[in-house]
């Protein structure tokens, strides 16, 4: 869409939502963010064709910086990605980066067509999870984000899209989970994640015996347990 008001978001949404878009070009690309006014606030920061970046106050958990991310398929350009999320994503407040990067990181992330190699654009991204603290917390739910929907030898599915955690987010929501939901209308499945819905803990019994205390190579094993 390369509109988009506030008429249009209360006839989808309701009114109790605020929204920021950034337009498409043509039919190619455009990012909306929308939040529900009653409990959280959003602040853009910046944004771009493939990036909306800003904070997020929510009622009794404070800051976030979230950037919803719409990567661009050439990797050079996407390369500019890494480099303005790393300008925005500084400092000690939780941060959160999701959406559709167009990039795999692994040959877990595709089933289908050409084998995977290790490109410039996925060393690009794995280089900037590992220089800012940022996480692939894992997923529940089908294995792929996206499938070209060809039919037979010719149909690929990847993982595109993910959502990104650094450590304090992590401490923030310890038990978070990324969920792949079903896809209906597009070619892409949507993901989600919650900051407050509350998580189901599964306690065990440790026992322990003293004499493994002998053992020097249990040490670490007991220890992480």
């Amino acid at each position: 869409m390369s509109s988009l008001d506030g008429n249009d978001i209360n006839q989808i949404m309701g009114n109790d939502w605020d929204y920021f878009h950034h337009p498409a070009i043509g039919i190619s690309g455009g990012i909306i963010v929308m939040w529900k006014k009653d409990t959280t606030s959003f602040e853009v920061l910046n944004h771009s064709s493939q990036l909306v970046m800003g904070i997020l106050s929510v009622n009794n958990m404070g800051k976030w910086n979230i950037a919803t991310v719409y990567g661009s398929n050439d990797a050079y350009t996407r390369k500019s990605l890494c480099k303005q999320l790393e300008d925005c994503m500084i400092g000690d407040d939780p941060g959160i980066i999701g959406g559709d990067f167009n990039c795999i990181l692994s040959k877990e992330d595709k089933r289908g067509g050409k084998r995977f190699h290790l490109s410039n654009g996925t060393k690009d991204m794995k280089m900037f999870l590992m220089n800012n603290d940022f996480h692939d917390i894992g997923f529940v739910g089908p294995s792929y984000t996206w499938c070209n929907n060809k039919e037979g030898t010719s149909r690929i599915w990847e993982r595109l899209d993910r959502c990104l955690l650094n450590s304090t987010a992590l401490q923030s929501i310890p038990m978070a989970k990324v969920r792949h939901l079903p896809s209906v209308a597009s070619d892409h499945a949507p993901i989600a994640i919650s900051l407050v819905e509350p998580q189901k803990q599964n306690f065990v019994v440790l026992r322990f015996e003293y004499t493994w205390k002998s053992y020097p190579g249990t040490w670490n094993i007991i220890s992480k347990a």
